[in-house]
């Protein structure tokens, strides 16, 4: 069963846009139109007028527009897939992909989201870090010691923790001294974890204003590491999303269970099949970096 995996925030990086503007104008120009600034320029140099790569404002969103363009080109270049999962931000791409949100309406709630997000960070002198060397169970005996929380079960011996700065120094301190390697994200904020309750409640209105559908092809939310076709179960993930953990090693290991035996990484980066590999050693991992050259030659 072929499976695509959409990344998060993180995989940002000038040149994300794999010249994928020839291949599909539309998916820039609408994104373009709906951000009010130059996205292909922003993808292509990591740079535009009032927008840059580095913010979170806009790294959600550009990370989102070249995602769907890479599944967009894929599919018109005869690739099918049958479920659909996504990194955090990564869901929005990925529902976008099983049409249950049009990509208008997931560039407003993007943009939003990122917005809100930023402006809570700069609230909470929020941080995050990676713990890796570290199974699940330790990083969450830490996360209560160090009175931090887990943000995301990544793969075996890597997890993301987040809280407030302080706690995260001293959580990170912890961790190197029993052995595993601990390092500071470069992040702006305390992302999935209660730090971020109020925007959890701005993005539930932002929801509550938009139409979701139920999805054409599974959907597996990385917050339940479940497949959810409701729609208002969907709408309740994407407000948990900002709070809760994501379970990225339980829902690739699910899909995997569930016959997924072809799993591509369609969007910027290698992050999420490269996890993916790690947590289903059997099945196909393949990338959209490799896949598109052979698409735009068709």
């Amino acid at each position: 069963m072929p499976v695509a995996l959409f990344p998060g925030q993180g995989v940002q990086a000038p040149g994300m846009d794999l010249d994928l503007y020839d291949l599909v104008p539309d998916v820039f120009d609408i994104a373009t139109d709906v951000l009010g600034t130059d996205v292909r320029e922003l993808c292509t140099s990591g740079e535009t007028s009032g927008a840059s790569l580095a913010s979170t404002r806009w790294a959600q969103p550009a990370v989102l527009v070249c995602s769907v363009a890479s599944y967009r080109c894929l599919v018109a270049g005869g690739a099918t897939y049958e479920t659909v999962a996504g990194h955090s931000v990564g869901e929005y791409a990925a529902l976008v992909a099983c049409e249950a949100l049009t990509f208008t309406d997931a560039l407003t709630l993007i943009a939003k989201r990122a917005e809100i997000t930023a402006k809570i960070a700069k609230r909470t002198n929020g941080a995050m870090a990676a713990l890796l060397r570290v199974d699940v169970e330790d990083a969450l005996r830490l996360c209560e010691e160090a009175n931090v929380t887990l943000a995301a079960d990544n793969a075996a011996g890597q997890c993301v923790i987040s809280g407030h700065a302080d706690a995260i120094e001293n959580a990170l301190a912890a961790a190197s001294a029993s052995g595993a390697v601990a390092r500071r994200l470069d992040v702006d904020g305390a992302f999935h974890s209660p730090l971020m309750a109020p925007a959890a409640a701005e993005l539930g209105d932002a929801l509550s204003a938009v139409d979701i559908s139920r999805p054409t092809i599974a959907f597996w939310s990385s917050t339940t590491a479940s497949p959810i076709g409701d729609p208002e179960k969907i709408r309740r993930c994407l407000v948990e999303q900002l709070v809760g953990c994501v379970r990225w090693r339980e829902t690739v290991a699910g899909i995997a269970l569930d016959g997924g035996s072809e799993l591509v990484d369609v969007g910027p980066g290698r992050v999420v099949g490269t996890l993916a590999r790690r947590i289903a050693p059997q099945a196909e991992i393949r990338f959209a970096a490799d896949l598109l050259p052979a698409v735009a030659a068709s």
